[in-house]
């Protein structure tokens, strides 16, 4: 090394330790980390930044796009005169529809479970916080024990259809045998007659049987079963089919209903 080179290696080492105390380089080869820690610390900055606007910017788009979400909301309570009415005696009661959403509620469609229950509606749009009432009347001729209704209500709320069952007893009143025949008159044959022409076997036990026998019956004996069957039973409020059902008919019920 000649006397040139090594001044300018000792100014070099010298400027290098005096960068080296200051921070701004390492002691290898001079690398500069004063400056990454500030690229660090700037990018730290920006991140925190962006996360801080990005709060912001959230909490702006729920207080005023909250009304985009707004929607109706259906509750409903069931009130009935009386729960239980001798046979033959109409049961009468009502839905109170409440829209507790904020939105208005559309009833689209009622409908029963059967032709006996008729219902009326008055109005069918409800505005947010108010209330309307479905008046029904449920005919119960040929009815006996404990009975099931249901009504179900469609509407423009997310959570639609709702199924409301209404549940009642029908008492015996010196029900004659001619009183059980009435659900073979309109309106009650709709449901309890007319979808079982032409079935057989289980597909008729399921049309006109099942919405008064949903877990089958307990008789197994053939010629009980048919007497059944064609000639009812006042006292528990079963209509005779004979003269609804043709002979067929009768056997593949009994067929069925005999395993």
């Amino acid at each position: 090394m000649t006397r040139r080179s090594g001044k300018i290696w000792k100014a070099w080492a010298a400027s290098n330790k005096a960068l080296q105390r200051s921070g701004l380089v390492t002691a290898d080869f001079g690398v500069p980390i004063r400056a990454a820690q500030v690229g660090r610390a700037k990018e730290e900055r920006r991140a925190r930044w962006n996360l801080l606007r990005f709060s912001v910017l959230l909490a702006w788009l729920l207080l005023t796009t909250t009304p985009l979400w707004a929607e109706p909301r259906l509750t409903l309570s069931r009130h009935l005169d009386r729960e239980s009415v001798p046979t033959g005696e109409e049961l009468v009661g009502h839905l109170q529809l409440t829209n507790v959403g904020n939105e208005p509620l559309h009833i689209r469609g009622v409908q029963t479970s059967c032709g006996c229950t008729t219902l009326r509606l008055k109005q069918r749009r409800i505005a947010p916080g108010d209330s309307v009432q479905l008046d029904f009347v449920v005919d119960t001729r040929g009815k006996l024990g404990r009975i099931e209704k249901t009504i179900t209500l469609h509407t423009n709320e997310p959570d639609s259809p709702h199924v409301v069952t209404v549940v009642f007893h029908a008492l015996p009143s010196g029900m004659a045998g001619a009183d059980t025949q009435a659900v073979f008159q309109p309106p009650c044959a709709s449901c309890h007659l007319d979808p079982g022409i032409g079935q057989h076997s289980a597909a008729l036990f399921a049309a006109v049987c099942a919405m008064c026998h949903p877990d089958g019956v307990k008789i197994r004996e053939p010629d009980a079963l048919a007497h059944w069957i064609t000639e009812g039973n006042a006292h528990t409020g079963m209509p005779g089919f004979q003269d609804r059902l043709t002979g067929a008919q009768v056997q593949s019920l009994v067929t069925l209903l005999k395993q």
